[in-house]
């Protein structure tokens, strides 16, 4: 299935978007036939928001009351619910009772910094989002935040 998504997400050093910094940009896609491609350039600040911008109102204007197939199928594509899109999680928790967080989390990986005595963090194995946030419910306000990890 295809899915989208706009989200911060941890990455390993090995990641190719692990170095797009600063005022740079990047996409990477990954496709049955293409295989991995990152699309990488300057896309922060106003002259280059200004420019995408341009270009898009120029590319719409162009393309008016055309339909530009973008799939080589013909079939409707179909979307993943976000619910259904698998995933490993970092979450930060309030505490120091790591036995609850086993109980509903029994394969996580736990982070602890000396600097942070009231709360530790784990990483959960492969799982559907669906699946993380009910479990997350389980864990109540101990939960202190949640970030995707990119394998």
């Amino acid at each position: 299935g295809f899915y989208a998504m706009v989200a911060p997400f941890l990455l390993s050093r090995e990641n190719p978007l692990y170095n797009v910094n600063d005022v740079f940009n990047a996409i990477f896609v990954h496709g049955n036939m293409l295989g991995d491609a990152m699309f990488y350039g300057s896309g922060a600040g106003k002259l280059p928001t200004a420019s995408a911008v341009v270009g898009d109102v120029i590319d719409a204007a162009k393309h008016r009351h055309i339909y530009l197939k973008t799939n080589w199928s013909s079939e409707a594509m179909q979307i993943l619910p976000m619910q259904d899109v698998e995933g490993r999680f970092f979450t930060r928790v309030k505490g120091t009772d790591k036995r609850a967080v086993q109980a509903v989390f029994p394969d996580a990986q736990f982070i602890e910094l000396e600097d942070l005595k009231d709360e530790f963090g784990f990483i959960s194995t492969t799982m559907s989002q669906g699946t993380y946030q009910e479990k997350a419910k389980e864990l109540g306000d101990q939960v202190i935040s949640m970030i995707r990890i990119k394998d």
